[in-house]
């Protein structure tokens, strides 16, 4: 009995060792809804997370990031951004999605997505669709969604950051005063401060995403 109770132990062990089949690849829609303000120059930061569910206190790891940059919205329908990501599948592992739209790089945010939107469960391949929940007032559109970016193969200029390795991610939430200029330093003593980000106020709470590596870091936020 006891022979037959480690040989049924190894061979679950070494089904958790092996990897699962091939990459995986998503196309995701997001659908933005019209508002009432004209939208130009729009930042949209996209990331695909793995977290392991068996592990609930350690932070997920970000495996594939799409940045677009100078996004000029619709101003008479909704608008319809396609995003790919792909990374590789690891054994156990869960996927998750994030969007958050910015009015420029470290400013207010405009959109996000409302919820935890997993990705990938039972499948390699995914196509999804997204509405973005919006913070600012919407308007009812004329017509239907019109695309105006996304990192797609359609032979249009592609605007996006791939990560070349495997790093943790932190969400800073912050709010200062609307307007007024931040820098956002980090510093692993307490004495020594690196700025790693410059924002702007808007007078509400909004948030940062940021890398984290090597030792226990600490934040702060500098008025510039």
């Amino acid at each position: 009995m006891k022979t037959k109770t480690l040989l049924l132990a190894s061979v679950l062990l070494s089904g958790l060792a092996k990897p699962m089949a091939g990459p995986v690849e998503a196309d995701v829609h997001l659908t933005y809804p019209l508002t009432v303000k004209k939208l130009e120059n729009i930042y949209i930061d996209a990331r695909l997370y793995e977290y392991d569910p068996w592990l609930a206190d350690v932070s997920a790891t970000l495996v594939d990031h799409v940045v677009l940059e100078d996004v000029d919205f619709s101003t008479t329908a909704d608008s319809l951004v396609d995003i790919h990501f792909s990374a590789k599948r690891k054994a156990r592992m869960k996927y998750y999605i994030t969007a958050r739209t910015y009015s420029k790089k470290g400013g207010p945010l405009y959109f996000f997505i409302d919820g935890f939107q997993k990705i990938f469960e039972h499948k390699d391949d995914e196509e999804i669709d997204v509405r973005m929940k919006s913070k600012l007032a919407a308007k009812k559109p004329k017509g239907d969604p019109e695309k105006v970016g996304g990192n797609d193969d359609d032979g249009g200029e592609e605007n996006s950051g791939k990560i070349t390795g495997i790093h943790r991610a932190v969400e800073i939430e912050w709010d200062g005063t609307d307007g007024a200029e931040f820098a956002l330093q980090k510093s692993n003593d307490l004495k020594n401060w690196e700025t790693v980000e410059s924002l702007s106020g808007n007078g509400e709470t909004t948030s940062v995403f940021l890398r984290v590596s090597g030792h226990t870091q600490f934040w702060r936020l500098q008025p510039e």
